[in-house]
């Protein structure tokens, strides 16, 4: 049998969105599968805890080499023995995260086929440092609910949150999404902490390549609302348990015609208003009766225009259907 190498060198630097607004396409031949999701990017996010696994390989079930993981600034770090964290196995690659949180960069390289693929990987900070204030390091996260909605996993409590600095705002989780677009919009300083689910990513990157495959020239999607501490969607006053407030959700729409802050003229009927984001939806929609979406199926919200702010739509990956 034919053994290929998936072997992760490090980066000297972080992945970052740089100067460039332009739509991403580009698309692995071979997918990643990154514990157990079929990643087709070139660039995408990990989110783990301290000294947990997870998996990386190559759908073409690529023999796996030695790897070590690297700060984003270049600076290895080493086990107790001086030796590569892990050693890879045929087919999968389990990889232990550092015990330290932060941002570390791997690049993985399919020997057989020659393509790479970069993979930011942020350690969390366990939800556990979270004091009885409700904050972080400063940082107002709040309470979690005490008990998971109607008993669904899914409302657990996550174990943990990405810290975020200054610097890392323009680090890319994907081709067209950047850290910064999913922060709480909370007004307090850094560090900031948010946290995320690899299947939103998926879902958007999947709206946004499908917009363009079918003739609809964006070059991204402004994200209104990603993630939120339950402080401030408290103080908002949403419901207790938006998937927001778990990073599986996200409010956008298309500001590409003009540029101008507000959600583009989709329709075509002169006027920009609810209509625009039910034809956002209704193709949303379209997508996710064809099987677009996989398990990464969800709500989806239509919302028209207020005072303080345009028209909008919601998706989120709760694993169910929802409609409003």
């Amino acid at each position: 049998m034919r053994r290929c190498l998936l072997v992760l060198i490090a980066l000297l630097t972080a992945v970052r969105a740089g100067d460039a607004c332009s739509f991403d396409n580009d698309m692995l031949n071979s997918k990643l599968a990154i514990n157990g999701n079929m990643v087709p990017y070139p660039i995408f996010s990990i989110f783990v805890m301290p000294n947990k696994t997870f998996t990386v390989e190559f759908d073409n079930k690529s023999h796996t080499g030695n790897f070590q993981f690297h700060h984003a600034n270049g600076e290895a770090l080493k086990t107790s023995s001086n030796l590569p964290i892990v050693s890879g196995v045929v087919g999968k690659a389990p990889i232990m995260a550092p015990k330290k949180s932060g941002h570390y960069v791997l690049k993985t390289t399919n020997a057989q086929s020659g393509e790479t693929a970069t993979l930011n990987v942020f350690v969390m900070t366990s939800l556990e440092k979270v004091d009885k204030t409700g904050k972080l390091n400063g940082y107002t996260i709040g309470k979690y609910p005490d008990k998971p909605l109607k008993d669904n996993p899914i409302y657990l409590p996550p174990s943990g949150l990405i810290e975020v600095s200054p610097e890392q705002t323009d680090v890319r989780l994907s081709p067209n999404f950047t850290l910064g677009q999913f922060l709480s919009k909370q007004q307090q300083g850094f560090p900031k902490y948010v946290h995320l689910r690899a299947g939103l990513l998926l879902k958007l990157e999947k709206i946004l390549h499908t917009l363009n495959d079918e003739g609809h020239a964006v070059e991204g999607l402004t994200i209104m609302s990603g993630y939120r501490t339950p402080f401030y969607n408290k103080a908002i006053g949403n419901v207790q348990y938006s998937r927001h407030v778990w990073g599986g959700a996200a409010d956008f729409y298309i500001d590409q015609s003009p540029k101008d802050g507000v959600m583009d003229d989709l329709n075509k009927d002169g006027v920009v208003n609810r209509e625009d984001a039910v034809w956002l939806a209704n193709f949303i929609s379209n997508m996710s009766k064809q099987g677009a979406f996989g398990p990464r199926v969800g709500g989806l919200g239509i919302y028209g225009a207020n005072a303080a702010h345009g028209p909008f739509v919601h998706v989120d990956v709760r694993g169910t259907l929802a409609r409003w």
